[in-house]
């Protein structure tokens, strides 16, 4: 059997996070932000891995913890993940970094090849201390990151302008409508 690892992403303030949160009180295995994650803890100890200190040392630091929590999962699991490694991808062809090194690992860890999309949506978005972009810089994001699943041949499914628990519940019918036998037996 293969990993079952659900991938949750589109661009900064969309709502993911919150989809997730709500997948984990279904008691599903979730993975959460690693990004904001990092950036809480670098900031409360004075660390240095921070996007705008040491922008490699950070995308480094996400893409462990992302690699730790796929290879976490075990096979004939059904998890959710708030982004994923392709994510590390498209932030790194934002910043026009270099990609031949992440490359090789992003194919070799593959995800349900059904990739959920939270899309733009001006009626939540929001800043705060560490998500400062613009609206507009979110959207030109989320078109990377969207680019990015489909050049490594993931569907997107688009989430609708709803209330968490909707989304949820869509994520939840889709995967049973695909009639695969884990996403059946672990949801029902």
């Amino acid at each position: 059997m293969e990993k079952t690892i659900v991938v949750i992403t589109g661009g900064p303030g969309f709502g993911k996070s919150s989809v997730i949160r709500k997948l984990g009180e279904y008691h599903f295995k979730v993975a959460n932000e690693f990004a904001r994650e990092i950036i809480d803890e670098q900031l409360k100890t004075g660390g240095h891995k921070l996007p705008w200190k040491d922008s490699r040392g950070f995308q480094q630091a996400v893409f462990a913890h992302r690699l730790d929590f796929y290879q976490s999962v075990k096979n004939g699991e059904l998890a959710f993940s708030d982004r994923g490694l392709p994510d590390q991808l498209a932030f790194a062809r934002s910043r026009g970094a270099n990609l031949t090194d992440m490359l090789d690992l992003v194919l070799n860890y593959r995800y349900f090849p059904h990739v959920f999309i939270t899309s733009p949506w001006n009626g939540i978005y929001g800043t705060d201390a560490v998500r400062n972009e613009t609206y507009e810089e979110a959207c030109r994001l989320h078109e990377i990151i969207c680019q990015t699943y489909i050049d490594l041949n993931y569907k997107l499914v688009e989430l609708p302008e709803s209330s968490v628990e909707t989304r949820a519940k869509f994520i939840i019918n889709y995967l049973t409508q695909q009639n695969n036998e884990l996403i059946k037996t672990k949801i029902f």
